[in-house]
């Protein structure tokens, strides 16, 4: 009877020592998963925001509305044409999880010249002659702005059917006629890249805005995940800031402040015009959270992490609005372990356009 006892003892000892282990090695693994996911997310979106405002970042369609009609639900669209939107309105990007950012990046794949190509005849119903016509390629989407650049700009996707070389002409159904010699026709190249970015129910989900009418209300409520497709799981937490250059009367290439005002948006009070106020935004600084899948009674989490754009900064550059990260909305936030990801990202599109002191527009620089 002792011997027995005593090996159950051990028995429960040992079993004791198993879960334990077990409980730590899932919980050692489950910070190193949430370390991978935030890394993964914050990736994915460095790459996107890195090449945004590509093929639109002249001064004549940066800022202007892009019209056209998606592929997948056939829906009339009009997107600002920006490299990324922060918390666009909720028409085009609904909102995500509470207290997370949305993003709407865009770029284009041209390659042709992001000046434009310019019009060597006025355009007929159909036609574009253009200078280069060995730039386009049947398929790609293009716009072509009326000059000088209408306020408000509305720019149609139009795209190439077909080119004839001897008489330098595109064929564009739908196009715009009546557009003076030496106006601009801009190549967008054959694969757009228009992304909506949300936080939703734990998850980092993406729509593209090309197929669908990604502002639809019936896509998110309930979540169709059809539409806007989970990327990366256990995401909590988006948080952006553009770093824009905000001193002196034109712009000097330096970073001056951090904030999330969306350039020509009702809280835009720095009296640029728009294409001047977007050609300052020079990056944009992200965070995002992951958590471990991992419940722990110990409740490991007491505070929530916290980023650069935490707490308000009258340092240069300044951040006079403070973006925290907030955990407090989920559900017994403290038991789960996270890791924060962090980058910024340079606009370099903005950057090489300059100030266009004298082209496409611009008279006296930004």
């Amino acid at each position: 009877m002792i011997g027995v006892l005593i090996g159950l003892v051990t028995v429960a000892l040992v079993m004791r020592l198993l879960l334990d282990s077990d409980t730590a090695r899932r919980t050692s693994t489950g910070g190193n998963d949430a370390l991978v996911n935030a890394s993964l997310a914050l990736y994915g979106l460095e790459r996107d925001v890195r090449s945004s405002g590509f093929g639109f970042n002249a001064f004549a369609v940066l800022g202007c509305t892009l019209s056209y009609t998606t592929r997948q639900d056939n829906s009339p669209v009009k997107l600002p044409l920006a490299p990324a939107t922060i918390n666009p309105d909720t028409s085009l990007v609904p909102a995500g999880d509470e207290h997370t950012d949305t993003l709407l990046v865009l770029s284009a794949s041209s390659n042709g010249s992001s000046e434009g190509d310019a019009l060597i005849a006025t355009s007929a119903a159909g036609f574009y002659q253009v200078t280069s016509p060995a730039s386009f390629a049947v398929g790609d989407h293009v716009l072509a702005p009326n000059s000088p650049r209408p306020s408000p700009c509305t720019l149609p996707l139009q795209q190439v059917s077909a080119i004839d070389s001897s008489s330098a002409q595109l064929t564009v159904a739908n196009n715009t006629v009546g557009l003076p010699v030496s106006s601009l026709v801009f190549n967008l190249g054959q694969t757009l890249s228009l992304h909506a970015y949300a936080v939703r129910n734990g998850q980092l989900t993406q729509c593209d805005y090309l197929r669908f009418q990604c502002g639809k209300s019936a896509y998110t409520s309930p979540l169709d995940s059809s539409v806007w497709v989970p990327v990366v799981n256990q995401v909590v937490a988006l948080r952006a800031q553009y770093g824009r250059d905000s001193s002196g009367p034109t712009l000097d290439g330096v970073l001056d402040t951090y904030d999330q005002i969306t350039p020509g948006s009702s809280r835009d009070t720095s009296g640029l015009n728009l294409v001047c106020a977007w050609s300052r935004v020079l990056t944009l600084r992200l965070a995002v959270v992951a958590r471990s899948p991992q419940y722990d009674k110990t409740l490991p989490t007491t505070t929530a992490p916290s980023w650069e754009g935490s707490t308000v900064s009258n340092s240069t550059p300044t951040n006079p609005t403070a973006v925290p990260l907030v955990l407090g909305s989920l559900s017994d936030w403290s038991a789960y372990r996270y890791r924060l990801a962090t980058t910024e990202v340079p606009l370099r599109d903005m950057i090489w356009s300059g100030s266009q002191v004298n082209y496409q527009g611009g008279n006296t620089g930004c």
